[in-house]
């Protein structure tokens, strides 16, 4: 014989109700008490580098500007 708890569940309509109650009302004092900053507070910093050299060549700008501020860039601790 085997235990359907469909069947049983439909024959204790009064206690699945009450649990069903009681899971809603544990659902909303567990809410009510959550902690609000959970995960601490982190920034996302950004840095933007822009350098202009009018009528330079693309190569030009790649190798002699490029390349340097990458090379500065490495040697950030924080990047």
């Amino acid at each position: 014989m085997n235990f359907n708890l469909s069947e049983w569940a439909l024959e204790h309509k009064s206690f699945i109700w009450f649990l069903m109650v009681i899971a809603v009302v544990a659902g909303v004092f567990s809410y009510q008490r959550l902690g609000r900053e959970e995960d601490p507070a982190f920034s996302i910093k950004t840095m933007v580098v822009q350098a202009y050299w009018p009528g330079a060549s693309i190569d030009d700008t790649k190798s002699r500007v490029t390349e340097r501020i990458e090379r500065a860039l490495e040697s950030l601790d924080a990047l």
